[in-house]
């Protein structure tokens, strides 16, 4: 019987596929778009705590709001994932001038079973930090993850975890500037502009 190509294969070919379509060196303003996906029945090497508790939303400074389906571009994967039997939670695209590294501004995300923030940042290369809680579907048990990537543009990036996925890509909008890893200037979610052309002012 013909053997099905694992999850990481799929997604390294899709990752590869992507890729293809290439990015003019642009910079400060960009282009996000995240999927955060569950594993059931993952065997998580994290222990599930009686209660987790909240999450802490002391820094949580908005609510990040999805561009419309054709201003996202990972549409393939989300289908990917859930063909493979995995829960897809949250599908968004956004547009954003990334903070400073020292900046310690959240935008939550989620709903339902999965909750959470995530905060993108930029030195020499660009920061995702996620700070997420699944709850069990049978049993409302919590479980806390917290994942982070250093990355540069232009690249699609998984980051794996037992429980929980994630995609994320990011796509520069406008002209290069030299990153300065010093720079905590704010930069704020902006939804789409009509026909998707423009990036945040």
């Amino acid at each position: 019987m013909k053997k099905e190509p694992s999850l990481p294969t799929v997604l390294r070919v899709i990752c590869l596929l992507l890729g293809l379509v290439a990015s003019p060196a642009y910079s400060d303003a960009y282009k996000f778009e995240i999927v955060i996906f569950e594993r059931p029945g993952g065997n998580a090497t994290e222990a599930w705590p009686d209660d987790a508790g909240p999450l802490d939303s002391g820094n949580v400074v908005g609510r990040l709001e999805s561009l419309s389906a054709g201003n996202r571009s990972l549409g393939p994967v989300a289908y990917t994932l859930r063909q493979k039997g995995l829960i897809v939670h949250d599908h968004i695209a956004w547009y954003q001038t990334p903070r400073g590294r020292s900046s310690d501004a959240w935008y939550s995300v989620g709903s339902g079973r999965l909750t959470g923030r995530i905060k993108v940042t930029r030195g020499r290369f660009l920061h995702l930090d996620a700070d997420l809680l699944l709850r069990d579907a049978n049993t409302a048990q919590p479980f806390h993850a917290k994942l982070y990537r250093r990355m540069r543009s232009g690249e699609l990036h998984y980051l794996d975890h037992p429980k929980i996925g994630i995609i994320f890509r990011a796509d520069p909008l406008r002209s290069r500037s030299q990153p300065d890893a010093t720079d905590a200037s704010a930069g704020e979610p902006k939804p789409a502009e009509p026909g998707g052309n423009s990036g945040p002012g």
